[in-house]
């Protein structure tokens, strides 16, 4: 009977398992340090990009903070909302740079010859990369597709919320508020501090047949919305003038020169007065400022939803949802190249193009973004569904080829040159 030497059932006394033994461990604390490096600096790269973008949108969100008389924690909200509008193409921009310095940095210390040279290959990095990759990518279709769209409605609601309070409390300067086919007038508070929420009031309401009517009060107070979003608005010292703006007939004066027909004894504007001491009306509240429910617009519905939306048809309406929904994958793709075109980016990295290889790679990532945009928009039109599809073919392609000649040119990824960052 023959014995197994023990050496043949021991996997570390292999040579292979010898390798692993030895470098295995150092395999792992690179990949680990190596994501630690690349999170940071995907999250610095995002920062500055967000502040650009805010610093950008700063003027848009100052005119409606102003229209709406919003308060400064409705404005540092209304910032905090607009942040997911540009996450996606900023995790993308991160990734890409974070991934370039982080391997650069590697390569030129020699780390990544030294872990080519221990059998690892590319491949080892490769899985890393592709790590990162599919978890920017899942991140950006989650941010891009239910964070987003309920920030821009939550934007709306905050507006809205203002412009309530600021009518049903006032403001310190007087305010016209314009309501269908009413505009109102209330004068300013009497002071910064005051707390009364009582004011004078004056309401224009045009009316049909060339009528208008004027209503004053000299109290004011609104209260509600209720759970059913019912007001109520409470006008003390009431007094409307009703106007007509027919004028008498041109035949009547012409025929009595003197103005002594009954046409002619009535003054050019028929008033019909009436006043009050107490006058209460309860009215919905869309009757004074309007909130569309949410989905009313295809940026604030989530990716599950804008499928679900117009299943089979093909309104104008499903067009742009399936734009925006590809647009939104499409961004969640590029996540999956960026760290791939960096990577492609590092092994064409010499002393002599260290300088604009880079920005390179970042162009070539924005022009894939607006490649995509443009693709999806000439598609959607045509065939909804193959705007999510040529995308993700696109995006399979262009990755294998990124694979295929990072695998050919090992070599200039792991060797140094003398191209420090």
């Amino acid at each position: 009977m023959t014995t197994q030497s023990p050496t043949a059932t021991v996997p570390h006394r292999t040579p292979a398992g010898r390798l692993r033994a030895a470098f295995g461990p150092l395999l792992q604390l690179h990949a680990r340090s190596y994501l630690s490096g690349v999170a940071l600096q995907v999250v610095m790269v995002m920062v500055l990009v967000e502040a650009v973008f805010l610093a950008e949108r700063f003027p848009i969100v100052f005119r409606a903070v102003f229209q709406h008389h919003a308060d400064l924690y409705d404005t540092t909200l209304l910032f905090l909302c607009n942040t997911p509008q540009v996450f996606d193409l900023a995790l993308a921009i991160g990734i890409l740079l974070a991934v370039y310095w982080t391997t650069l940095r590697m390569r030129e210390n020699r780390e990544l010859l030294v872990l080519f040279a221990a059998g690892s290959g590319p491949y080892r990095l490769l899985a890393v990369v592709l790590l990162i990759a599919v978890a920017g990518g899942l991140t950006s279709v989650f941010v891009s597709g239910v964070v987003d769209p309920a920030t821009r409605y939550a934007q709306r609601r905050i507006l809205f919320d203002a412009e309530f309070r600021a009518l049903r409390n006032g403001i310190n300067t007087g305010q016209f508020y314009t309501f269908n086919n009413r505009v109102a007038y209330a004068p300013a508070r009497a002071s910064e501090s005051s707390t009364d929420a009582t004011r004078s009031l004056f309401i224009y309401e045009q009316l049909p047949n060339n009528r208008f009517r004027a209503i004053t009060a000299e109290r004011a107070i609104l209260h509600g919305p209720d759970q059913a979003g019912i007001i109520r608005l409470k006008l003390d010292g009431f007094f409307s003038r009703t106007f007509s703006t027919v004028r008498k007939p041109a035949a009547a004066v012409q025929a009595h020169p003197g103005g002594t027909c009954p046409e002619c004894a009535q003054p050019p504007l028929s008033r019909i007065k009436m006043s009050a001491m107490d006058v209460t009306q309860q009215m919905p509240a869309d009757q004074l400022l309007t909130l569309l429910p949410r989905g009313s617009t295809g940026d604030e519905l989530t990716l599950l939803e804008e499928l679900q939306t117009h299943p089979g048809t093909a309104s104008p309406r499903e067009m742009e949802d399936m734009r925006l929904l590809g647009e939104r994958l499409a961004r969640g793709l590029l996540c999956l190249l960026a760290p791939l075109i960096a990577l492609a980016a590092i092994c064409f990295t010499f002393r002599g193009t260290n300088y604009f290889i880079l920005p390179l790679a970042c162009l070539a990532l924005m022009a894939l973004n607006v490649t995509s945009g443009w693709l999806i928009k000439l598609i959607a039109p045509a065939t909804p569904l193959a705007a999510l599809g040529v995308p993700a073919a696109f995006t399979v392609v262009l990755a294998v080829l990124l694979v295929v000649e990072i695998v050919l040119r090992q070599g200039w990824l792991a060797q140094p040159q003398l191209a420090r960052p």
